[in-house]
């Protein structure tokens, strides 16, 4: 399988193969994008903060390229994600890309879009192996980013000396959750100070549901000496039940996606660590990813994010920024001109 490896451009990830000749040395003059008049549909699974942020991105990419966007929330509900594809397809859409509540998911789409002919694009997941075919795939390896944070931990005897741990799932079922999870629970057991002491629950990636997950923990165990939060919503939910027990002192907690609530519980003290990712950045790499396909002249089929720790130590300079997306847009503005599909 053919990769790109995104790499690091004024303090983002930038795809190094879309970057030359962008800017004012743009040659696709503005008004004319190579597609345009094309309708691109956007499937994911909740409206949860982090998808908030990719809707943003790819509505934004699709609309300067002189698109149409239509964005489709499941909500969580396996079913409601295939019938939103149905609906896409019913619709006409000329690519459909997709952030799934699973693989599984996934490779139910595929077959429905390939039975339509109409191009599928995964953001942040893998494909369940089976007759459907994704086109193209945009995301970190969540695997290498649970390994990190795990190592992380080991190296920096983070929760010693009792390293009794909990862990605050994800959205059960969904790829990224599973390789996240369970490459950081290989990397952590490769030191045997570290215990599980309490069978995995899920928070569905939700604030609520992590405090209330948290607070169950804290009841059930009379002293925990690591909480891995799998986002930063859970963990911030997380860090409520802790306050509101008085257990800061007893805990540290590791995390994943670096948004802008993450950042700032760096910056206070009460998140040690996370992986940076950029929702912004995927949103508008999938979308190109697209209109190459459309226009003929297709990527490789994976584009790799790769993988930063992130503490308070190098925040402030390599954090992932979610929350300026003018920056964003104006970085890629010239990609997007330079590539040929800018059309203000």
């Amino acid at each position: 399988m053919k990769r790109i490896i995104v790499g690091a451009v004024m303090g983002l990830f930038l795809a190094a193969n879309l970057i030359a000749g962008g800017g004012s040395q743009a040659k696709q003059a503005a008004g004319n994008s190579k597609v345009r008049g094309k309708t691109i549909g956007h499937c994911y699974a909740s409206s949860e903060a982090y998808y908030n942020y990719e809707i943003n991105a790819v509505k934004w990419a699709v609309e300067v390229s002189g698109n149409t966007y239509a964005g489709r929330s499941a909500e969580n509900n396996n079913v409601r994600e295939i019938q939103n594809v149905e609906n896409l397809i019913s619709l006409g859409v000329d690519a459909i890309l997709m952030h799934p509540t699973g693989s599984a998911q996934a490779q139910k789409a595929a077959q429905l879009a390939n039975a339509a002919k109409i191009p599928l694009f995964l953001v942040d997941s893998t494909i369940d192996p089976g007759p459907g075919q994704a086109q193209g795939a945009v995301g970190p390896d969540f695997l290498v980013i649970g390994n990190a944070v795990g190592e992380y931990v080991v190296k920096n005897k983070v929760g010693y000396p009792g390293g009794r741990f909990v862990v605050l799932g994800g959205l059960f079922g969904q790829s990224a959750e599973k390789n996240e999870r369970e490459s950081f629970m290989a990397a952590i057991a490769k030191d045997p100070t570290f215990k599980l002491i309490s069978e995995i629950q899920y928070a569905d990636w939700d604030r609520k549901k992590g405090e209330d997950l948290m607070r169950n923990y804290l009841v059930m165990h009379d002293h925990i000496d690591l909480v891995f939060a799998m986002n930063e919503e859970m963990a911030a939910g997380a860090a409520l039940s802790i306050s509101e027990a008085g257990r800061q002192k007893e805990m540290v907690m590791v995390s994943v996606n670096a948004s802008p609530v993450g950042e700032d519980m760096i910056r206070n003290g009460t998140l040690l660590a996370t992986a940076k990712m950029s929702p912004l950045e995927l949103g508008i790499l999938t979308t190109i990813k697209a209109l190459e396909y459309i226009n003929g002249t297709p990527e490789p089929f994976e584009t790799i994010q790769p993988t930063i720790i992130l503490t308070k130590e190098n925040v402030d300079k390599d954090g992932a920024r979610w929350d300026d997306s003018a920056k964003v847009q104006s970085d890629y503005e010239g990609v997007l001109k330079q590539k040929g599909y800018w059309d203000k």
